[in-house]
């Protein structure tokens, strides 16, 4: 059975054996795995851990700061590797061995398995080192008579030896001439030769790394605000006395105050101006440039006027998600911090409605049914776990029954009964969902024999 290890430097923080099942990774307490990160970079609800064709798979639940493998974020979910650490904010998580086999090693009940081929074994000595035994088949040795080896290799050097000669012979004789350089023959490139995986970079070091360049970016763009904000203030925080950092915030300071008492003194000159308009409901924060407060208003609207448009159409993860982002950047923007109470609240009404609906159609055996609200249950609240399990379980016992009726369907093609067959592949269409491995199966044999 595989397990997951959570380190955070060279510490274990815990470890959890998997058992083919969802394991959630995140900051909030209602995960499987709870990442206490001070600093924020779990996000609440950050990764999943999922069984998939026989390993298992580790998908983003669009986390603010990503997960990353081998120095690079992935991009919605990507394979688990023996021993490859994955980062997400300040810990790593890695699979691993917790026995000689896994929960993967026996193959599901009625599903035909493809042969395979077994590797040869390999047994390591006491040191560790990797040894293996090969049999050796016994020499055969046939003895010749000394003068008979003797004379067929005389006659060998007199037939190599006369060729040469003449080359040579003729070489001298003739004039001399430019070289030729002849063309290589192609060779077939050689296998490639494994190279050590390169080391993982330091997410944080990265993050650094990457502010900076951003921070001067907008320097150079005269964005001096945006970059001690955005980039330089968290660089700060992570790493107080980088020395870098703190010479690119003197230059952002010293040219937002030139720039403040530009603006001072051509107001003064220039009484007549009219002062630059602000966006109703959104203040302008004090030193911050108009062009970034007329961005920053923008951004807030447009986000606003989206978590409206979510919630019209029932979409609560993603109205919550925009108000909430709102409210953080302009408290109580057009009633929002009223706006996202209103909205848990229909989110939950739906979502019971779905739960309850779910239910309801699998206590009346209708799995279809019971299935497609579990899932409506998820798209309201992605975070659920009831909801999730109750979702997979569904999976798992739909699955088996589809099993069964493929094995019939099999054995009513082997006895040549078109018929029969059809009728068992249509009721895996009808019992399960699009998208699902087994039907999909199902669909390409019947697609076959209505031909």
């Amino acid at each position: 059975m595989a397990k997951l290890v959570v380190f955070r430097g060279d510490a274990v923080e815990s470890e959890i054996r998997l058992a083919g099942t969802v394991v959630r990774i995140g900051r909030h307490a209602r995960n499987d795995i709870v990442l206490d990160d001070s600093l924020n970079g779990v996000s609440r609800f950050h990764a999943e851990i999922r069984p998939e064709g026989g390993t298992y798979v580790i998908v983003d639940l669009n986390s603010r700061n990503g997960v990353w493998i081998k120095g690079r974020r992935i991009k919605e979910k990507a394979a688990l590797t023996l021993g490859v650490p994955v980062t997400i904010g300040a810990f790593e998580v890695a699979l691993e061995d917790d026995v000689s086999s896994t929960e993967f090693d026996v193959p599901p009940v009625n599903h035909p398995v493809a042969a395979k081929t077994a590797a040869p074994v390999t047994r390591k000595d006491e040191t560790g080192r990797s040894a293996s035994r090969t049999m050796r088949a016994p020499k055969t040795a046939t003895k010749r008579p000394v003068a008979l080896w003797a004379g067929a290799a005389a006659v060998l050097l007199l037939i190599l030896a006369i060729p040469f000669v003449v080359v040579r012979y003729k070489s001298q004789q003739a004039p001399p001439t430019e070289a030729v350089v002849e063309p290589l023959p192609s060779v077939p490139p050689e296998a490639p030769v494994a190279t050590p995986p390169p080391l993982e970079s330091d997410p944080t070091k990265t993050q650094i790394a990457q502010n900076l360049a951003d921070a001067r970016a907008k320097i150079s763009a005269g964005n001096f605000t945006g970059a001690l904000r955005e980039h330089l203030q968290p660089v700060l925080e992570l790493e107080p006395d980088n020395q870098e950092a703190l010479q690119l915030k003197r230059q952002a300071d010293e040219a937002i105050a030139a720039a403040a008492q530009a603006q001072k003194a051509k107001a003064v000159a220039k009484p007549e101006q009219p002062a630059e308009p602000e966006m109703p409901g959104i203040a302008r924060r004090a030193n911050e440039v108009y062009a970034d407060y007329t961005a920053r208003a923008k951004r807030i609207q447009t986000a606003f006027a989206e978590g409206k448009s979510s919630l019209d159409k029932l979409e609560y993860a993603s109205a919550l998600a925009r108000f909430r982002a709102v409210e953080r950047d302009q408290p109580k923007y057009q009633g929002v911090d009223l706006l996202i109470p209103e909205t848990l609240a229909k989110q939950q009404k739906a979502f019971d409605e779905a739960m309850s609906g779910g239910q309801q159609n699998e206590q009346a055996g209708k799995l279809r049914e019971a299935r497609m609200w579990y899932q409506r249950a998820l798209e309201i609240d992605p975070g659920s776990t009831g909801a999730r399990e109750k979702n997979q379980s569904l999976v798992s016992r739909m699955t088996a029954d589809a099993s069964k009726i493929f094995d019939r369907a099999t054995f009513a093609l082997k006895a040549q009964d078109t018929a029969g067959a059809i009728r068992q592949f249509q009721q895996i269409l009808d019992l399960m969902l699009p998208g699902d491995e087994i039907r999909e199966k199902a669909a390409k044999q019947l697609e076959a024999l209505k031909r």
